[in-house]
């Protein structure tokens, strides 16, 4: 506990001495990633500070409701900021720019994470980042609004399933109910996060349940290419959230979504309610990481189906 208070202690000290600062959340941003940056943003922009939101691809519709969202930009000279933020990013190449060499602070929860700032917060055994950053807020004493609360809850709210996941403890159930009580709009977060689907996200969503594929690993395998997409006139984002359906066939010990970006990568993602599964090594096989039973990868390349036929 000393430790991560000497932790806060120093980001706060960048915090403080820095006026211009820009905060990034990582490529393909969840709600975690875009809730952590807009209310960091917002506790700043409230202590005088000129606060920028960044990240290298566009934000998902369902993060979109909160504060500021629409003002991220996805180009900007680091030069001309005091301080750079990376929040969520459990690698440097999630980062998406570069920024080696600046002042930079990492906040974060993945166990995969590296310190690649100058100043590190880097709490694995954190619900989410914006667990993180309730726990600094208030170490602080800094005022928390209720667009601020709502952002947290929207992070906190994804990065535990909807607190059906692992990493729902006590201590992230009292941050929670802390942030209900400030007035985080619990409601909201759920329509947003579950309740809210376009038709092109049902169809795309079809198309990989479809193609589900229960391998020799025990793993339960589906795949989406570009022409998956077109054919449904779908976005990459519309698959967020799909990859927890593929945990819950018994029989199946993980769940793996391969995809085509639209950009020539291949994005995994990993998911297992086992306790004896580490996904996050698997992941680091191919460049990526994240946490023992949610991981991904992002390398370059495409998809290509194989088939076998056999007479019996």
């Amino acid at each position: 506990m000393n430790q991560t208070l000497d932790n806060f202690a120093a980001a706060r000290q960048v915090m403080d001495a820095a006026k211009r600062i820009i905060i990034i959340s990582h490529r393909n941003p969840d709600a975690d990633a875009v809730g952590a940056n807009l209310a960091l943003r917002e506790a700043l922009e409230n202590r005088g500070k000129e606060v920028t939101s960044a990240c290298i691809d566009p934000i998902q519709d369902r993060c979109k409701f909160l504060r500021k969202a629409n003002t991220y930009v996805q180009t900007f000279d680091p030069a001309a900021f005091d301080l750079i933020i990376t929040v969520d990013c459990g690698g440097y190449e999630l980062v998406g720019f570069d920024i080696r060499g600046l002042n930079t602070l990492n906040i974060d929860h993945h166990p995969s994470n590296n310190n690649f700032g100058a100043t590190n917060v880097v709490m694995s055994e954190a619900a989410a980042t914006c667990f993180m950053l309730f726990l600094m807020f208030t170490s602080y004493g800094w005022d928390i609004t209720k667009e601020m609360a709502t952002a947290m809850l929207h992070g906190l709210y994804f990065d535990t399933g909807s607190f059906m996941h692992s990493n729902t403890t006590p201590e992230t159930l009292r941050v929670a109910a802390r942030l209900k009580a400030i007035g985080g709009d619990h409601e909201l977060c759920v329509k947003q996060q579950f309740r809210t689907k376009s038709l092109e996200k049902l169809r795309i969503w079809g198309h990989a349940f479809s193609k589900l594929d229960f391998n020799s690993k025990q793993a339960l395998v589906s795949a989406l290419t570009e022409d998956d997409f077109r054919k449904t006139n779908a976005r990459p984002e519309d698959l967020s959230g799909l990859i927890n359906y593929l945990t819950h066939v018994p029989e199946a010990r993980f769940g793996m979504l391969l995809t085509e970006d639209m950009k020539g990568n291949v994005k995994g993602s990993l998911r297992t309610q086992n306790d004896d599964v580490d996904l996050s090594q698997l992941a680091q096989l191919f460049g990526g990481g994240g946490h023992k039973k949610a991981a991904g990868f992002t390398i370059p390349g495409r998809l290509t189906e194989k088939v076998t036929w056999q007479i019996t």
